[in-house]
């Protein structure tokens, strides 16, 4: 069995990173450098778990996903094969302005109005791609600066993707950040819809603001492999909306 000069290190290591994600960003890591190339059969999921020290559960899943992004193919019985990387895409992160990543100071508190685990309704179900009544987390929450209200956000996501999120505080740390450290899929596609106008009356009183005033409303929904909707947001923004993107280097 050739793996192409593939010496993978010893057991994985426990710490904020899960295994399952340390073991998944190593081997898309080795296919997109080559280090494992087209056509290259991987070792079992048993001499997998041997080395990297993790359940064969844990391989299974990961090799899932890597046959999701269309980097490997799982022949039942017989074994894994590294596809040709035919694309370099790689999973992301949003980035906010509470993380220094924007110029200037911005120190935002929260007050979340909902968090809880809901039958999904039609048009929630229609976005997500998931059947109606399907269990998904919706998460509403009020951004503050100085205790006045800059944003309102509205998350819906299949429990299934990451179901910590229904109990984890969500009073202190941008939501995102907390989904792609608790969600076993890693986010490779949003899609948005960014706009601006006059705030309605509901608008307006979410906001605390007069109506009529300009506001950003924003829509997106982001994408794991292959295409699966993972979340869809909206937000209502007072003044500005902004947001970076960097790659998902797998650290937290």
């Amino acid at each position: 069995m050739s793996t192409n000069g593939w010496h993978p290190a010893g057991p994985l290591v426990g710490g904020v990173v899960p295994k399952y994600r340390q073991l998944l960003q190593m081997l898309r890591n080795s296919i997109h450098s080559g280090e494992l190339g087209s056509g290259v059969r991987l070792p079992t999921a048993e001499e997998l778990s041997k080395t990297f020290g993790v359940s064969r559960g844990t391989v299974m899943k990961a090799l899932a996903q890597l046959e999701a992004e269309g980097l490997v193919h799982i022949v039942q019985g017989v074994g894994s094969f590294v596809e040709a990387a035919s694309t370099n895409t790689i999973p992301f992160r949003f980035i906010d302005e509470r993380n220094g990543e924007k110029p200037g100071p911005q120190r935002f508190t929260y007050r979340v109005l909902a968090q809880q685990v809901i039958p999904a309704p039609l048009a929630v179900a229609e976005r997500l791609m998931v059947e109606p009544n399907t269990p998904v987390i919706h998460l509403e929450r009020l951004r503050l600066v100085k205790e006045r209200i800059v944003a309102h956000t509205l998350r819906y996501l299949p429990e299934s993707l990451a179901p910590a999120v229904a109990t984890s505080d969500l009073s202190r740390r941008p939501i995102h950040e907390l989904l792609v450290q608790l969600s076993e899929l890693p986010l490779l596609r949003a899609e948005f819809k960014v706009e601006s106008h006059n705030a309605n009356s509901d608008e307006a009183q979410l906001l605390q603001l007069a109506a009529g005033t300009p506001i950003v409303a924003v829509e997106r929904l982001t994408f794991t492999a292959p295409n699966r909707p993972a979340v869809w947001y909206r937000g209502l923004f007072a003044e500005t909306y902004w947001f970076g993107v960097r790659p998902d280097l797998g650290a937290g």
